[in-house]
Protein backbone atom coordinates (compact mmCIF):
# COMPACT_ATOMS: atom_id res chain seq x y z
CA UNK A 1 0.00 0.00 0.00
CA UNK A 2 2.74 2.15 0.83
CA UNK A 3 3.94 2.12 -2.54
CA UNK A 4 0.83 2.68 -4.60
CA UNK A 5 0.54 5.80 -2.19
CA UNK A 6 4.44 6.43 -3.52
CA UNK A 7 3.26 6.08 -7.19
CA UNK A 8 0.16 7.83 -6.81
CA UNK A 9 2.24 11.25 -5.38
CA UNK A 10 4.94 10.31 -8.20
CA UNK A 11 1.96 10.35 -11.03
CA UNK A 12 0.57 13.85 -9.69
CA UNK A 13 3.65 15.41 -9.66
CA UNK A 14 4.73 14.06 -13.23
CA UNK A 15 1.12 15.36 -14.40
CA UNK A 16 1.34 18.56 -12.93
CA UNK A 17 4.57 18.93 -15.01
CA UNK A 18 4.16 17.47 -18.31
CA UNK A 19 0.67 19.75 -18.64
CA UNK A 20 0.02 22.64 -15.87
CA UNK A 21 2.68 23.58 -14.08
CA UNK A 22 6.51 23.82 -13.45
CA UNK A 23 7.64 20.43 -11.54
CA UNK A 24 8.64 20.66 -7.71
CA UNK A 25 9.75 17.04 -7.26
CA UNK A 26 9.64 16.14 -3.57
CA UNK A 27 10.66 12.03 -4.22
CA UNK A 28 12.49 10.42 -6.97
CA UNK A 29 11.54 7.33 -8.42
CA UNK A 30 14.65 5.25 -8.08
CA UNK A 31 14.05 3.27 -5.78
CA UNK A 32 10.80 1.99 -7.31
CA UNK A 33 10.53 -0.63 -10.54
CA UNK A 34 12.93 -2.95 -8.35
CA UNK A 35 10.91 -6.11 -7.84
CA UNK A 36 7.72 -7.97 -8.62
CA UNK A 37 5.49 -6.06 -6.09
CA UNK A 38 6.89 -2.81 -7.50
CA UNK A 39 5.76 -3.68 -10.70
CA UNK A 40 1.89 -4.59 -9.56
CA UNK A 41 1.65 -1.67 -7.50
CA UNK A 42 2.46 0.40 -10.30
CA UNK A 43 -0.28 -1.23 -12.73
CA UNK A 44 -2.65 -1.06 -9.52
CA UNK A 45 -1.70 2.77 -9.67
CA UNK A 46 -3.02 2.76 -13.47
CA UNK A 47 -6.51 1.51 -12.71
CA UNK A 48 -6.90 3.80 -9.23
CA UNK A 49 -5.86 6.75 -10.36
CA UNK A 50 -8.74 6.05 -13.60
CA UNK A 51 -11.50 4.86 -10.76
CA UNK A 52 -10.53 8.14 -9.04
CA UNK A 53 -10.73 10.45 -12.26
CA UNK A 54 -14.32 8.89 -13.52
CA UNK A 55 -16.11 8.73 -9.58
CA UNK A 56 -14.60 12.46 -8.36
CA UNK A 57 -17.74 14.38 -7.33
CA UNK A 58 -19.88 11.58 -9.51
CA UNK A 59 -18.05 13.01 -12.64
CA UNK A 60 -19.13 9.77 -14.59
CA UNK A 61 -22.63 10.80 -14.70
CA UNK A 62 -22.23 14.52 -14.62
CA UNK A 63 -20.69 14.04 -18.09
CA UNK A 64 -22.47 11.40 -19.64
CA UNK A 65 -26.02 10.99 -18.19
CA UNK A 66 -27.22 14.94 -16.94
CA UNK A 67 -26.88 17.21 -19.49
CA UNK A 68 -29.08 15.15 -21.38
CA UNK A 69 -32.52 16.01 -19.71
CA UNK A 70 -33.96 12.33 -18.71
CA UNK A 71 -33.13 13.52 -14.79
CA UNK A 72 -34.16 16.93 -13.05
CA UNK A 73 -32.73 18.48 -10.06
CA UNK A 74 -34.77 19.29 -6.89
CA UNK A 75 -32.80 21.80 -5.37
CA UNK A 76 -28.60 21.79 -6.10
CA UNK A 77 -27.38 24.55 -7.92
CA UNK A 78 -24.12 23.20 -9.30
CA UNK A 79 -26.40 19.80 -10.32
CA UNK A 80 -28.88 23.04 -12.38
CA UNK A 81 -26.56 24.75 -13.56
CA UNK A 82 -25.12 21.34 -15.18
CA UNK A 83 -28.91 20.46 -16.74
CA UNK A 84 -28.80 23.94 -18.29
CA UNK A 85 -25.30 23.32 -19.57
CA UNK A 86 -24.14 26.35 -17.89
CA UNK A 87 -20.56 25.19 -17.55
CA UNK A 88 -19.13 28.34 -16.69
CA UNK A 89 -20.77 28.48 -13.59
CA UNK A 90 -18.73 29.21 -10.47
CA UNK A 91 -19.33 26.52 -7.88
CA UNK A 92 -16.09 24.02 -6.28
CA UNK A 93 -17.74 20.90 -7.98
CA UNK A 94 -17.92 22.46 -11.22
CA UNK A 95 -14.28 23.35 -10.67
CA UNK A 96 -13.84 19.79 -10.36
CA UNK A 97 -15.87 18.67 -13.61
CA UNK A 98 -14.13 21.30 -15.79
CA UNK A 99 -10.63 19.82 -14.61
CA UNK A 100 -8.78 17.25 -16.71
CA UNK A 101 -5.84 16.70 -14.05
CA UNK A 102 -6.93 13.67 -12.76
CA UNK A 103 -7.53 12.32 -15.55
CA UNK A 104 -3.62 13.08 -16.88
CA UNK A 105 -2.42 11.90 -13.58
CA UNK A 106 -3.97 8.43 -14.54
CA UNK A 107 -2.62 8.96 -17.91
CA UNK A 108 0.59 9.86 -16.83
CA UNK A 109 0.86 6.60 -14.39
CA UNK A 110 0.31 4.92 -17.48
CA UNK A 111 3.36 6.21 -19.40
CA UNK A 112 5.49 5.67 -16.56
CA UNK A 113 4.09 1.99 -16.21
CA UNK A 114 4.47 0.75 -19.78
CA UNK A 115 8.00 2.68 -20.13
CA UNK A 116 9.11 0.89 -16.62
CA UNK A 117 7.85 -2.39 -16.57
CA UNK A 118 10.55 -4.01 -18.57
CA UNK A 119 13.20 -2.80 -16.44
CA UNK A 120 12.09 -5.16 -13.65
CA UNK A 121 12.46 -8.39 -15.60
CA UNK A 122 15.82 -7.78 -15.62
CA UNK A 123 15.86 -6.89 -11.29
CA UNK A 124 13.06 -9.40 -9.79
CA UNK A 125 13.34 -13.44 -11.76
CA UNK A 126 10.24 -14.17 -9.67
CA UNK A 127 9.10 -11.40 -12.48
CA UNK A 128 9.10 -13.77 -15.35
CA UNK A 129 8.32 -11.93 -18.95
CA UNK A 130 5.10 -13.21 -19.36
CA UNK A 131 4.23 -11.63 -16.04
CA UNK A 132 4.94 -8.38 -17.89
CA UNK A 133 3.60 -8.42 -20.91
CA UNK A 134 0.42 -8.99 -19.50
CA UNK A 135 0.66 -6.20 -17.17
CA UNK A 136 2.13 -3.95 -19.58
CA UNK A 137 -0.59 -4.46 -21.98
CA UNK A 138 -3.01 -3.27 -19.05
CA UNK A 139 -1.83 -0.27 -18.74
CA UNK A 140 -1.65 -0.04 -22.60
CA UNK A 141 -5.43 -0.71 -22.43
CA UNK A 142 -6.08 1.37 -19.60
CA UNK A 143 -4.18 4.24 -21.30
CA UNK A 144 -6.17 3.92 -24.52
CA UNK A 145 -9.70 3.96 -22.87
CA UNK A 146 -9.06 7.27 -20.59
CA UNK A 147 -7.91 8.81 -24.15
CA UNK A 148 -11.58 7.63 -25.67
CA UNK A 149 -13.07 9.07 -22.29
CA UNK A 150 -11.89 12.22 -22.32
CA UNK A 151 -12.05 12.87 -26.33
CA UNK A 152 -15.76 12.58 -25.68
CA UNK A 153 -15.82 15.41 -22.93
CA UNK A 154 -13.42 18.06 -24.29
CA UNK A 155 -12.72 17.20 -27.74
CA UNK A 156 -8.81 17.94 -29.05
CA UNK A 157 -6.68 16.78 -26.37
CA UNK A 158 -3.13 16.90 -25.36
CA UNK A 159 -1.94 13.17 -26.44
CA UNK A 160 1.03 12.57 -24.02
CA UNK A 161 2.29 9.13 -24.54
CA UNK A 162 6.08 9.32 -22.50
CA UNK A 163 6.65 9.48 -19.19
CA UNK A 164 8.37 12.64 -17.74
CA UNK A 165 12.25 13.49 -17.91
CA UNK A 166 12.70 16.09 -15.65
CA UNK A 167 11.95 19.19 -17.80
CA UNK A 168 9.21 21.01 -17.83
CA UNK A 169 6.99 20.77 -20.52
CA UNK A 170 3.38 22.38 -22.15
CA UNK A 171 1.54 20.50 -24.60
CA UNK A 172 -0.78 21.83 -26.80
CA UNK A 173 -4.29 20.09 -28.01
CA UNK A 174 -3.93 17.23 -30.37
CA UNK A 175 -6.73 17.08 -33.19
CA UNK A 176 -9.42 14.63 -31.53
CA UNK A 177 -9.61 12.28 -34.07
CA UNK A 178 -5.52 11.60 -34.21
CA UNK A 179 -5.87 10.75 -30.26
CA UNK A 180 -8.44 8.41 -31.33
CA UNK A 181 -6.69 6.59 -33.91
CA UNK A 182 -3.82 6.20 -31.24
CA UNK A 183 -6.18 4.91 -28.37
CA UNK A 184 -7.72 2.73 -31.48
CA UNK A 185 -4.02 1.31 -32.11
CA UNK A 186 -3.25 1.22 -28.45
CA UNK A 187 -6.26 -0.83 -27.97
CA UNK A 188 -5.59 -3.27 -30.74
CA UNK A 189 -1.91 -3.65 -29.29
CA UNK A 190 -3.14 -4.57 -26.01
CA UNK A 191 -4.66 -7.31 -27.31
CA UNK A 192 -1.75 -9.66 -28.39
CA UNK A 193 -0.90 -9.66 -24.37
CA UNK A 194 -4.07 -10.19 -22.45
CA UNK A 195 -6.44 -13.17 -21.59
CA UNK A 196 -9.89 -13.84 -23.03
CA UNK A 197 -10.08 -14.97 -18.95
CA UNK A 198 -8.16 -14.83 -16.14
CA UNK A 199 -8.43 -18.54 -15.58
CA UNK A 200 -4.67 -19.56 -16.06
CA UNK A 201 -5.45 -21.53 -19.51
CA UNK A 202 -3.94 -19.68 -22.21
CA UNK A 203 -0.76 -18.44 -23.04
CA UNK A 204 -1.18 -14.89 -22.22
CA UNK A 205 -2.18 -15.81 -18.43
CA UNK A 206 -0.48 -18.72 -16.64
CA UNK A 207 -1.45 -20.20 -13.56
CA UNK A 208 -3.27 -17.90 -10.91
CA UNK A 209 -3.03 -14.41 -11.36
CA UNK A 210 -2.05 -12.70 -8.66
CA UNK A 211 -3.28 -15.73 -6.33
CA UNK A 212 -6.88 -15.29 -7.28
CA UNK A 213 -9.27 -16.90 -9.25
CA UNK A 214 -11.54 -16.32 -12.54
CA UNK A 215 -14.33 -15.05 -10.62
CA UNK A 216 -11.78 -12.09 -8.64
CA UNK A 217 -10.33 -10.34 -11.93
CA UNK A 218 -13.85 -10.90 -14.24
CA UNK A 219 -14.86 -7.71 -15.75
CA UNK A 220 -12.35 -5.73 -13.81
CA UNK A 221 -8.62 -6.69 -15.74
CA UNK A 222 -8.65 -5.86 -19.04
CA UNK A 223 -8.77 -9.00 -21.29
CA UNK A 224 -8.86 -9.46 -25.55
CA UNK A 225 -13.09 -8.71 -24.79
CA UNK A 226 -12.77 -5.34 -23.52
CA UNK A 227 -10.07 -4.39 -26.10
CA UNK A 228 -11.64 -5.22 -28.83
CA UNK A 229 -14.89 -3.80 -27.36
CA UNK A 230 -12.91 -0.39 -26.50
CA UNK A 231 -11.79 -0.42 -30.08
CA UNK A 232 -15.60 -1.13 -31.36
CA UNK A 233 -16.47 2.14 -29.09
CA UNK A 234 -13.93 4.24 -30.37
CA UNK A 235 -14.34 3.68 -34.44
CA UNK A 236 -18.23 3.97 -33.61
CA UNK A 237 -17.45 7.70 -31.71
CA UNK A 238 -15.02 7.94 -35.22
CA UNK A 239 -18.12 7.53 -37.29
CA UNK A 240 -16.29 4.70 -39.02
CA UNK A 241 -18.78 1.73 -38.66
CA UNK A 242 -16.64 -0.67 -41.14
CA UNK A 243 -14.44 -1.10 -38.45
CA UNK A 244 -17.27 -0.19 -35.24
CA UNK A 245 -19.16 -3.53 -36.88
CA UNK A 246 -15.54 -5.63 -37.03
CA UNK A 247 -14.78 -5.45 -33.70
CA UNK A 248 -18.53 -5.73 -32.40
CA UNK A 249 -18.99 -8.63 -34.55
CA UNK A 250 -15.60 -10.52 -33.55
CA UNK A 251 -16.67 -10.16 -30.10
CA UNK A 252 -20.42 -11.02 -29.87
CA UNK A 253 -19.00 -14.53 -32.08
CA UNK A 254 -16.19 -14.89 -29.71
CA UNK A 255 -19.14 -15.72 -27.12
CA UNK A 256 -17.51 -19.49 -26.52
CA UNK A 257 -13.90 -17.47 -25.35
CA UNK A 258 -15.78 -14.40 -23.28
CA UNK A 259 -18.70 -16.15 -22.10
CA UNK A 260 -20.40 -12.47 -22.57
CA UNK A 261 -24.25 -12.91 -22.04
CA UNK A 262 -27.40 -10.98 -21.90
CA UNK A 263 -28.70 -9.98 -18.12
CA UNK A 264 -32.53 -10.59 -16.98
CA UNK A 265 -34.26 -7.59 -15.03
CA UNK A 266 -33.91 -9.29 -12.01
CA UNK A 267 -30.25 -9.68 -12.20
CA UNK A 268 -29.71 -6.24 -13.34
CA UNK A 269 -31.18 -4.65 -10.51
CA UNK A 270 -31.25 -6.53 -7.77
CA UNK A 271 -28.48 -6.32 -4.41
CA UNK A 272 -26.35 -8.32 -5.62
CA UNK A 273 -26.68 -7.85 -9.00
CA UNK A 274 -24.34 -6.49 -12.02
CA UNK A 275 -24.25 -3.15 -10.36
CA UNK A 276 -21.95 -5.23 -8.00
CA UNK A 277 -20.32 -6.41 -10.63
CA UNK A 278 -17.85 -9.35 -11.96
CA UNK A 279 -20.70 -10.82 -13.61
CA UNK A 280 -20.62 -11.92 -17.42
CA UNK A 281 -23.13 -9.65 -18.51
CA UNK A 282 -20.62 -7.22 -17.49
CA UNK A 283 -17.54 -6.25 -20.27
CA UNK A 284 -16.05 -3.76 -18.51
CA UNK A 285 -16.62 -2.24 -15.11
CA UNK A 286 -14.68 -0.02 -12.49
CA UNK A 287 -14.97 -1.47 -9.23
CA UNK A 288 -15.92 -0.72 -5.82
CA UNK A 289 -15.22 -3.84 -3.42
CA UNK A 290 -15.79 -3.89 -0.17
CA UNK A 291 -12.88 -6.46 1.22
CA UNK A 292 -10.65 -4.34 -0.54
CA UNK A 293 -11.71 -0.84 1.43
CA UNK A 294 -12.85 0.33 -2.14
CA UNK A 295 -16.72 1.72 -0.87
CA UNK A 296 -17.32 5.07 -0.36
CA UNK A 297 -20.64 7.36 0.83
CA UNK A 298 -20.18 9.20 -2.52
CA UNK A 299 -18.82 8.83 -6.08
CA UNK A 300 -21.95 6.36 -6.69
CA UNK A 301 -25.47 8.01 -8.45
CA UNK A 302 -26.94 6.18 -5.48
CA UNK A 303 -26.15 8.64 -3.48
CA UNK A 304 -28.00 11.39 -5.68
CA UNK A 305 -31.35 8.93 -6.38
CA UNK A 306 -31.67 7.68 -3.42
CA UNK A 307 -33.60 8.79 -0.36
CA UNK A 308 -35.62 7.64 2.89
CA UNK A 309 -36.40 4.71 3.00
CA UNK A 310 -33.66 3.25 1.33
CA UNK A 311 -30.79 6.07 2.94
CA UNK A 312 -31.44 8.53 5.65
CA UNK A 313 -31.77 11.70 3.56
CA UNK A 314 -35.15 13.15 3.05
CA UNK A 315 -34.99 14.41 -0.79
CA UNK A 316 -33.03 12.87 -3.46
CA UNK A 317 -30.77 15.41 -5.54
CA UNK A 318 -31.92 14.11 -8.71
CA UNK A 319 -35.10 12.05 -9.85
CA UNK A 320 -36.63 11.28 -13.57
CA UNK A 321 -40.29 13.07 -13.72
CA UNK A 322 -43.03 10.68 -13.93
CA UNK A 323 -44.38 12.24 -17.27
CA UNK A 324 -40.96 11.84 -18.32
CA UNK A 325 -40.67 8.15 -17.17
CA UNK A 326 -43.95 7.57 -19.20
CA UNK A 327 -42.68 9.25 -22.44
CA UNK A 328 -39.58 7.08 -22.29
CA UNK A 329 -41.39 4.08 -21.76
CA UNK A 330 -44.27 4.19 -23.34
CA UNK A 331 -45.27 0.64 -24.08
CA UNK A 332 -47.53 -0.76 -21.58
CA UNK A 333 -45.25 -4.07 -21.84
CA UNK A 334 -42.18 -2.88 -20.92
CA UNK A 335 -41.27 -4.02 -17.71
CA UNK A 336 -38.10 -1.63 -17.37
CA UNK A 337 -40.31 1.20 -15.54
CA UNK A 338 -41.27 -1.40 -12.56
CA UNK A 339 -37.76 -2.40 -11.96
CA UNK A 340 -35.91 0.92 -12.46
CA UNK A 341 -38.37 3.22 -10.86
CA UNK A 342 -40.22 3.51 -7.25
CA UNK A 343 -42.63 6.02 -5.25
CA UNK A 344 -43.93 6.85 -8.69
CA UNK A 345 -46.99 8.05 -6.72
CA UNK A 346 -45.36 10.55 -5.24
CA UNK A 347 -44.28 14.14 -6.91
CA UNK A 348 -40.31 12.97 -6.73
CA UNK A 349 -39.96 9.41 -7.69
CA UNK A 350 -37.09 7.47 -6.59
CA UNK A 351 -34.66 6.21 -9.57
CA UNK A 352 -34.16 3.20 -8.18
CA UNK A 353 -32.16 0.93 -10.77
CA UNK A 354 -28.76 0.95 -9.10
CA UNK A 355 -29.20 0.46 -5.18
CA UNK A 356 -26.02 -1.66 -3.90
CA UNK A 357 -26.01 -0.26 -0.17
CA UNK A 358 -23.10 -2.36 1.91
CA UNK A 359 -24.91 -2.76 4.91
CA UNK A 360 -21.78 -3.91 6.54
CA UNK A 361 -21.41 -1.26 8.12
CA UNK A 362 -23.90 -0.69 10.90
CA UNK A 363 -24.22 3.61 11.32
CA UNK A 364 -27.99 4.75 11.38
CA UNK A 365 -26.85 7.91 9.60
CA UNK A 366 -24.36 6.89 7.23
CA UNK A 367 -24.53 4.56 4.11
CA UNK A 368 -21.93 2.97 1.72
CA UNK A 369 -22.27 1.75 -1.41
CA UNK A 370 -20.90 -0.85 -3.25
CA UNK A 371 -21.53 -0.52 -6.61
CA UNK A 372 -19.59 -0.41 -10.11
CA UNK A 373 -19.75 1.98 -12.51
CA UNK A 374 -20.67 -0.27 -15.58
CA UNK A 375 -18.75 0.94 -18.27
CA UNK A 376 -19.33 -1.46 -21.13
CA UNK A 377 -22.11 -4.30 -20.82
CA UNK A 378 -23.51 -6.71 -23.26
CA UNK A 379 -26.94 -5.01 -24.05
CA UNK A 380 -25.04 -1.84 -24.98
CA UNK A 381 -23.09 -3.92 -27.50
CA UNK A 382 -25.40 -5.26 -28.98
CA UNK A 383 -27.43 -1.76 -29.71
CA UNK A 384 -23.91 -0.71 -30.98
CA UNK A 385 -23.70 -3.06 -33.63
CA UNK A 386 -27.51 -2.63 -34.23
CA UNK A 387 -26.25 0.75 -35.19
CA UNK A 388 -23.02 0.11 -37.26
CA UNK A 389 -25.37 -2.59 -38.99
CA UNK A 390 -28.09 0.65 -39.84
CA UNK A 391 -25.46 3.00 -40.88
CA UNK A 392 -24.28 0.83 -43.29
CA UNK A 393 -27.62 0.13 -44.85
CA UNK A 394 -27.64 -2.89 -43.45
CA UNK A 395 -31.40 -4.29 -41.78
CA UNK A 396 -29.90 -7.20 -40.18
CA UNK A 397 -29.15 -4.25 -37.56
CA UNK A 398 -32.68 -5.34 -36.73
CA UNK A 399 -32.06 -8.45 -34.98
CA UNK A 400 -29.70 -7.28 -32.85
CA UNK A 401 -32.64 -4.11 -31.91
CA UNK A 402 -34.40 -7.62 -31.35
CA UNK A 403 -32.36 -8.85 -28.87
CA UNK A 404 -32.64 -6.57 -26.44
CA UNK A 405 -36.73 -5.49 -27.27
CA UNK A 406 -37.43 -9.32 -26.39
CA UNK A 407 -35.79 -9.70 -23.43
CA UNK A 408 -37.55 -6.73 -22.34
CA UNK A 409 -41.07 -7.82 -22.73
CA UNK A 410 -41.50 -5.46 -26.30
CA UNK A 411 -42.53 -7.02 -29.44
CA UNK A 412 -40.19 -7.72 -32.34
CA UNK A 413 -40.23 -5.01 -35.04
CA UNK A 414 -40.42 -5.94 -38.38
CA UNK A 415 -37.79 -4.30 -40.86
CA UNK A 416 -39.60 -4.58 -43.41
CA UNK A 417 -42.31 -2.18 -42.02
CA UNK A 418 -38.98 0.48 -41.72
CA UNK A 419 -37.10 2.60 -43.24
CA UNK A 420 -33.36 2.92 -42.15
CA UNK A 421 -33.94 5.99 -40.56
CA UNK A 422 -36.83 5.15 -38.54
CA UNK A 423 -35.14 1.85 -37.37
CA UNK A 424 -32.23 4.26 -36.10
CA UNK A 425 -34.30 6.28 -33.91
CA UNK A 426 -35.54 3.03 -32.91
CA UNK A 427 -31.67 2.06 -31.85
CA UNK A 428 -31.60 5.66 -30.40
CA UNK A 429 -34.90 4.74 -28.03
CA UNK A 430 -33.56 1.48 -27.00
CA UNK A 431 -30.40 2.85 -25.67
CA UNK A 432 -32.39 5.56 -24.01
CA UNK A 433 -34.66 3.16 -22.04
CA UNK A 434 -32.35 0.08 -21.57
CA UNK A 435 -29.08 2.55 -20.50
CA UNK A 436 -30.34 5.03 -18.36
CA UNK A 437 -28.79 6.19 -15.46
CA UNK A 438 -25.67 4.40 -16.91
CA UNK A 439 -23.59 7.55 -18.30
CA UNK A 440 -24.65 6.64 -22.26
CA UNK A 441 -27.53 9.59 -22.98
CA UNK A 442 -25.66 12.71 -23.64
CA UNK A 443 -23.08 11.20 -25.44
CA UNK A 444 -26.02 9.43 -27.75
CA UNK A 445 -27.53 12.72 -28.32
CA UNK A 446 -23.93 14.05 -29.60
CA UNK A 447 -23.57 10.89 -31.75
CA UNK A 448 -26.92 10.93 -33.21
CA UNK A 449 -27.27 14.63 -33.70
CA UNK A 450 -30.12 14.98 -31.22
CA UNK A 451 -29.07 17.51 -28.62
CA UNK A 452 -31.46 20.47 -29.93
CA UNK A 453 -34.41 18.16 -29.46
CA UNK A 454 -33.50 17.43 -26.34
CA UNK A 455 -31.64 20.19 -23.79
CA UNK A 456 -32.03 23.95 -24.41
CA UNK A 457 -28.75 24.24 -26.52
CA UNK A 458 -29.43 25.12 -30.30
CA UNK A 459 -28.06 23.90 -33.30
CA UNK A 460 -25.68 26.82 -33.88
CA UNK A 461 -25.16 26.38 -29.72
CA UNK A 462 -23.15 22.88 -31.08
CA UNK A 463 -21.70 23.86 -34.01
CA UNK A 464 -19.67 26.25 -31.85
CA UNK A 465 -18.69 23.35 -29.90
CA UNK A 466 -21.29 23.41 -26.83
CA UNK A 467 -21.25 19.72 -26.81
CA UNK A 468 -18.02 19.61 -25.31
CA UNK A 469 -17.41 20.94 -21.53
CA UNK A 470 -14.84 24.41 -21.10
CA UNK A 471 -11.05 23.54 -19.98
CA UNK A 472 -10.36 24.69 -17.24
CA UNK A 473 -8.97 28.34 -16.19
CA UNK A 474 -6.15 27.07 -13.78
CA UNK A 475 -4.93 24.18 -17.03
CA UNK A 476 -5.06 27.19 -19.06
CA UNK A 477 -3.13 29.47 -16.96
CA UNK A 478 -0.60 27.07 -16.56
CA UNK A 479 -0.29 25.45 -19.61
CA UNK A 480 -0.09 28.56 -22.00
CA UNK A 481 -0.23 26.30 -24.97
CA UNK A 482 -3.87 25.65 -24.53
CA UNK A 483 -6.86 26.90 -26.12
CA UNK A 484 -10.29 27.27 -24.76
CA UNK A 485 -12.61 25.76 -26.69
CA UNK A 486 -14.72 28.17 -28.60
CA UNK A 487 -18.06 28.28 -27.01
CA UNK A 488 -16.92 28.80 -23.90
CA UNK A 489 -14.40 31.61 -24.55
Amino acid sequence: MKKILLLLLLTTISCRKMLDIPSRRALTEENMWQNKNDARAGLDACYALMRSAILNENAHWIYGELRAGDFQVTRRGDLQAVVESNLNASFSTMDEWRDWRRFYAAIAQCNLTIARLPEVTKRDYRYSANDMRLDLAQAVYVRAFLYYYIVRIWGDVPLVTLPADGTVKTFPRENSQQVLDFAAAEALRSVEGLPWKYNGQSPEQQGQYRGQGEDHHRSIFATKGMAYTLAAHIYHWKKDYVNSLKYADLIINSQGQTSYDFVTLNDLTRTGGSFRGRTFNNIFQVDMNFDHAEISTTGQLEDWTLRDPFIPKRESEIYVPKDSVLNIYNDRHDQRPDYFFTKMEETFPVFYKMKQIDNEVKNPVLKLYSSCVIIFRYEELFLLRAEARLRLGRKDGTDDLNSVRSRRSLKNLNPDLFSIDALMEEVFLERRRELIGEGWHWYDLVHFGKIPSYTNLTAADVARGAALWPISQQALINNKSLVQNNFWK
